[in-house]
């Protein structure tokens, strides 16, 4: 019995293995089967933008274009400090380290494309691509002074508006539906808002010079235009930072009076916009891109938005509100892979992203008509009123001066274009330093000399920076000096 079931248990052994070699295919295929190829790894891009990074909507729309392009591009974001962007991009760009699409500072594009850093786009871009942008911002790319190719396309701008808490206006007696017009009556409206929160720190006016790029040339040189005035002559071809004295004695006033919000020198941006918020100033000066901010930070009381005050109620619109290009994106002429790279300044570029932009208040697009869809405005109250005028324009490229022009500076390149002297002056002048007439017929002089000092080389003609028949309500039309003679 023992020896039967044996055999039968041999027999089952045996059937198992004959049953296992016939029909276990899969086993013999996979044993002779070629090795399933690796999957390429994805194209990295990296970019660093100025702002917008820290925006879900941003993070997610980047998210879902890693995801879904069908190029196996992987968009890598930057993490580039606001406070230290241009001076790290800088660092970065000198170094041959830099990103592969940037966003650039309008006062460095001369410089960028004259050191070689940017890709030529040209041949990337056909006439649709072209044709979404209005024409100023085509001729702004499209400027001698980019040696004739396109670098870059401004695809939204930014606007200067005063700011202004009603509640605090209501306070000291104020009509707070009819904010200051002119220079005097910010004085006024400051002083009496000031007197009237003696004891609650309520101040009737603030300057984030701490932040003097933004605030600086915001409050004082984009706004002055509105009083037809501008540190560049474009008729001359020369500077004449003396038409910005009535602005800065305002200031001076104000602080001597006590509605200026102390320490206006060491006084970040974000600082003022939260003190604002919180109830504890009457007015102050705000971008476009400021708002968002401004909105994360809840403001307390009803507030309101107007154009920038002027130094007269004569000079109330002799010249149009300059507006800004938002600082525009390029592509690194050294990126690995150039071809991804300009794919990600598309997408970056595109109806969908820019429109992600504007319904999140981070841009006011001029393209696409996005701006002028009323299904797409952004449910924050004031963000229309940072919209565009009749009253505001772009104005012609000034001159892109560099401090290794300066015989008094001794540079390392690339340097700051000119701004940073002038920003220091601005504050220097607004500590008491210096005297607001004798600080301001310095650095004319100065900014002069390079001026001069540029047209001795080969690159610098002074006459595309001319514009003879000049009106500053019109800014944009009008030739050069230089376009006219080639006619």
């Amino acid at each position: 019995m023992k020896r039967l079931l044996f055999y039968i248990f041999g027999l089952l052994l045996c059937g198992l293995i004959v049953y296992a070699i016939a029909y276990d295919r899969p086993l013999l295929v996979e044993f002779n089967s070629e090795p399933v190829p690796e999957a390429a790894p994805p194209v990295q891009v990296r970019i660093a933008l100025y702002d917008w990074t820290e925006n879900l909507e941003v993070k997610n729309a980047i998210r879902k274009f890693n995801q879904s392009n069908p190029d196996h591009i992987e968009i890598v974001m930057m993490n580039l400090s606001t406070d230290a962007y241009d001076d790290t991009l800088n660092m970065l760009m000198t170094s041959g380290q830099g990103p592969d699409v940037f966003s650039v500072d309008n006062s460095w594009l001369a410089t960028y494309v004259n050191k070689g850093y940017l890709a030529n786009l040209n041949s990337y871009l056909d006439p649709a691509d072209l044709n979404r942008f209005p024409k100023w911002a085509r001729d702004y790319a499209r400027s001698s002074l980019f040696k004739g190719g396109i670098y870059f396309l401004p695809s939204s701008i930014e606007t200067v508006r005063l700011i202004y808490n009603k509640q605090l206006f209501q306070s000291a007696g104020l009509d707070a539906e009819h904010p200051p017009v002119t220079f005097a009556e910010v004085k006024q409206a400051a002083a009496r808002i000031s007197r009237a929160g003696v004891g609650v720190n309520k101040y009737g006016f603030a300057l984030a010079a701490g932040d003097s790029q933004d605030s600086l040339q915001t409050g004082l040189e984009m706004s002055n235009t509105y009083s037809g005035v501008y540190l560049y002559n474009y008729r001359t071809g020369r500077y004449d930072l003396s038409v910005y004295a009535p602005w800065l004695q305002m200031l001076l006033d104000m602080k001597a009076e006590g509605s200026l919000y102390p320490g206006e020198t060491l006084l970040k941006r974000n600082g003022a916009l939260r003190q604002f918020a919180d109830g504890n100033i009457g007015m102050m000066y705000a971008t476009s891109k400021d708002y968002v901010k401004l909105q994360e930070y809840m403001p307390k009381d009803d507030w309101g938005v107007a154009l920038p005050p002027v130094m007269t109620s004569a000079k109330k619109g002799s010249g149009a509100l300059m507006m800004i290009p938002h600082s525009p994106l390029a592509v690194n002429s050294s990126a690995p892979d150039l071809e991804a790279a300009v794919k990600v300044w598309k997408f970056l570029q595109s109806e969908a992203f820019l429109t992600i932009l504007f319904q999140q208040a981070l841009a006011l697009p001029v393209v696409d008509g996005i701006a002028d869809l009323p299904g797409l405005v952004p449910g924050l109250g004031h963000f229309k009123e940072f919209y565009p005028t009749a009253e505001e324009s772009i104005y012609p490229l000034a001159p892109q001066i560099m401090d290794q022009y300066d015989p008094n500076t001794v540079s390392v390149e690339p340097r700051d274009s000119g701004d940073r002297p002038r920003m220091q002056l601005y504050l220097q002048i607004l500590s008491g330093g210096i005297s607001v007439g004798e600080g301001l017929r310095a650095e004319s002089d100065r900014l002069n000399q390079m001026l001069d000092i540029a047209a001795t080389g080969y690159s610098f003609k002074r006459e595309e920076y001319m514009y003879p028949n000049f009106n500053p309500r019109t800014p944009l039309q009008g030739e050069s000096q230089l376009s006219a003679g080639k006619e």
